[in-house]
C-alpha cells in the first residue's frame, strides 16, 4: 500500500473530526425540513432537593431555596438538555431571556450524557 495514500487518508479523517469538533461541518439541505418543527423551550432558574415530608408540608407563601445565586445565568433547555444560558428579562409584562452564551457542542454532549444517566436511574 502506498504510504502517501495512507497519510492522505489519515489527514482526511483528522480534518473530518476537526470539522465535527469545531462545528464547521456543512449543514445538509435535509436540515431545512426540520426547521419548522416546534420544540418546548424551558428556562431553569435552579433546582432544589427536598424530602417528601417537606414537599407535603408546602403551602401558599412557602419559599423553596434554589441552588443558584440571583446573579447566576438562567439555563435554556430543549428536550431536557442545556443549549444556552442568559439573563431573565421582562418584555411588555412577559418573561423572556437575553441569551448571553450558547452551550458548546462538548458541553451539550456532556449534558446529554448526564441526562441519559439520570433517566436510566429513574427507570425511564
Amino acid at each position: 500500500m502506498d504510504p502517501e495514500a495512507v497519510s492522505n487518508n489519515n489527514e482526511s479523517t483528522e480534518a473530518s473530526t476537526t470539522d465535527i469538533l469545531t462545528e464547521s461541518a456543512p449543514i445538509t439541505p435535509n436540515l431545512d425540513l426540520l426547521k419548522d418543527i416546534e420544540l418546548q423551550v424551558t428556562l431553569r432558574f435552579g433546582s432544589a432537593q427536598m424530602s417528601l415530608k417537606d414537599l407535603a408540608g408546602l403551602g401558599s407563601g412557602a419559599v423553596i431555596e434554589l441552588d443558584r445565586a440571583l446573579a447566576d445565568p438562567v439555563e435554556v433547555l430543549v428536550g431536557g438538555y442545556v443549549i444556552a444560558r442568559g439573563e431573565p428579562i421582562v418584555v411588555r409584562g412577559i418573561y423572556g431571556i437575553r441569551i448571553s452564551e450558547i452551550a458548546s457542542r462538548q458541553e451539550r454532549l456532556m449534558t446529554t450524557s448526564l441526562h441519559a444517566a439520570s433517566s436510566e436511574g429513574n427507570g425511564a
